[in-house]
């Protein structure tokens, strides 16, 4: 049963066409994945269909209402990814027949990634699902509506089908136009051989007497034509055979690290019995941590376990926390309202710099937010585009640390890719949180786990609470060992080996 049809929609945003849309249709119990760059329309798609957006024009057919859960939820007193669990419980608890969600995983952790999978794929009704979330897409979808180059076309199959037609699609235009190329080439140089060869017949034999370059001028000029014509025809069937264009790709980006402040001394950040609290809540106890330059340390836990709170405690110097003189800080946080919505894109960025207008411009464009964003309002911004405009303004800082509060949300998979590109290469320390396994596969050289209120690095020896009230005991006891002779040599060097860890 059709349950949605769109046909020869078309979507203008200031007068510049955002989306065309030739056909598409979704059925009762299709689960199908929206996917495409930040700012190409997904979330205006959405709009439309709920009937919140008329300014269109087409033919759009919705059969039964929808329930349809925002990208952005408030979060008040709770996390990002608790605010948005409890908008999708209720929207799931409605039972409805029609569901769209945008971004649903943003902010999520593991156990309610999986959770989110589970309850999709029990969903019965029809699932319309705007995501960058490459797991949960494949896990969950068995369609895709993608939107590339202003134009939304269906696609059978999951994300990662989708990316195989997509990726066999350009593979095989780029074929034909290698081989057109090639072949106007070899027209080219055929009519270029012809009109040589005309200009030649034109001005005849050097070894030809006057009388016989005049007795032959007409017959010359008459052959002479017949070339010109012939590559004329080769000029207008290359041009005629001329058909395939050149397939779009999007361009990754390479920033070079330069222009960062050095840093000098060997701890970033050092934490000696932090106790946090947040709300009246305990979420670290007497933990002790240090963090080393160059360092990119990916803090991962449960939804509210303290990971952001720890964050602020570090900005703020709170007591049992250490932060270098030399750490220069560049902060990106969830809150995207922190912007200024009456600048201009370009105001905000040039604000945020000193580097030379032309690297900033190099970079915008590489993160895509190219010039014609530059005096676009930011209150005019997508969600996506929000992010990457405070990404930019933290990348083109005078920082030697990044600290970035869940980077990752509603960032397109190209930018995804060319964000954790950048962060591999950075010269300086990163401290970010983020919930997406694959991006903290290609970043991370240190994960600290938030368990049982404590800071566990799983690479390493567990981070213990009660480790500097250890370390006069442990001393003590080993003293008394040294002093012993018969204490063993693996027993001395073990207790040594626990004096230097909680020394750290």
């Amino acid at each position: 049963m059709t349950e949605i049809k769109l046909t020869k929609i078309e979507k203008m945003i200031n007068g510049r066409p955002l989306f065309t849309i030739e056909q598409l249709i979704a059925n009762g119990g299709d689960h199908i994945g929206i996917v495409g760059r930040n700012g190409a329309g997904k979330s205006t798609l959405a709009h439309l269909l709920t009937g919140t957006d008329q300014d269109y024009t087409g033919q759009l057919l919705v059969d039964t209402p929808i329930t349809y859960v925002a990208q952005i939820a408030p979060t008040q007193d709770r996390s990002g990814g608790q605010a948005m669990m409890a908008r999708v419980r209720a929207a799931l608890s409605q039972r409805p027949e029609i569901l769209i969600l945008d971004e649903p995983s943003s902010n999520l952790d593991e156990p309610h990634q999986a959770w989110l999978v589970k309850k999709l794929r029990q969903y019965h009704g029809l699932l319309l699902l705007i995501s960058h979330d490459r797991q949960l897409l494949n896990a969950v979808t068995t369609q895709t509506w993608a939107v590339n180059q202003q134009v939304f076309k269906a696609y059978s199959g999951n994300y990662a089908a989708y990316l195989a037609q997509r990726n066999q699609t350009i593979a095989t235009q780029q074929a034909a136009y290698t081989r057109q190329n090639r072949h106007e080439h070899d027209l080219k140089l055929a009519m270029q051989a012809r009109k040589e060869k005309a200009q030649r017949i034109r001005k005849g034999n050097r070894r030809m007497t006057p009388n016989e370059r005049a007795a032959s001028r007409s017959l010359r000029e008459d052959t002479a034509a017949k070339m010109d014509r012939s590559a004329k025809n080769l000029m207008t069937r290359a041009a005629r055979e001329s058909t395939v264009t050149k397939p779009f790709t999007q361009v990754g980006f390479k920033l070079v690290a330069t222009d960062f402040p050095a840093f000098t001394g060997k701890t970033v950040v050092s934490a000696s019995d932090l106790n946090l609290r947040n709300y009246d809540e305990t979420l670290l106890r007497q933990t002790s941590f240090r963090l080393k330059p160059g360092e990119r340390v990916a803090l991962v836990g449960p939804n509210g376990c303290g990971k952001t709170t720890l964050l602020k405690a570090i900005l703020s110097g709170r007591r049992g926390l250490s932060v270098s003189p030399a750490a220069k800080i560049g902060v990106f946080q969830q809150d995207m309202t922190a912007l200024d919505g009456h600048l201009t894109v370009w105001q905000t960025v040039r604000a945020a710099s000193q580097l030379p207008d032309q690297t900033i411009r190099n970079i915008m464009g590489a993160l895509g937010l190219p010039a014609r964003f530059y005096d676009q309002a930011v209150a005019g911004l997508s969600g996506g585009e929000l992010v990457k405009l405070q990404l930019v303004s933290i990348l083109v800082g005078a920082y030697n640390v990044l600290m970035l509060d869940e980077p990752t949300n509603y960032l397109d998979v190209d930018a995804l890719d060319a964000l954790a590109d950048y962060l591999q290469n950075y010269p300086g320390t990163v401290i970010f949180v983020s919930h997406d396994v694959v991006f903290r596969q290609q970043v991370t050289t240190r994960t600290l786990e938030f368990k049982q209120q404590r800071l566990v690095d799983p690479d390493q020896v567990a981070i213990k609470a009660s480790a500097p009230s250890e370390l006069p005991l442990l001393q003590f006891k080993y003293d008394q060992m040294m002093a012993d002779p018969m204490a063993s040599t693996d027993e001395i060097q073990q207790l040594r080996a626990q004096i230097e860890a909680a020394k750290q």
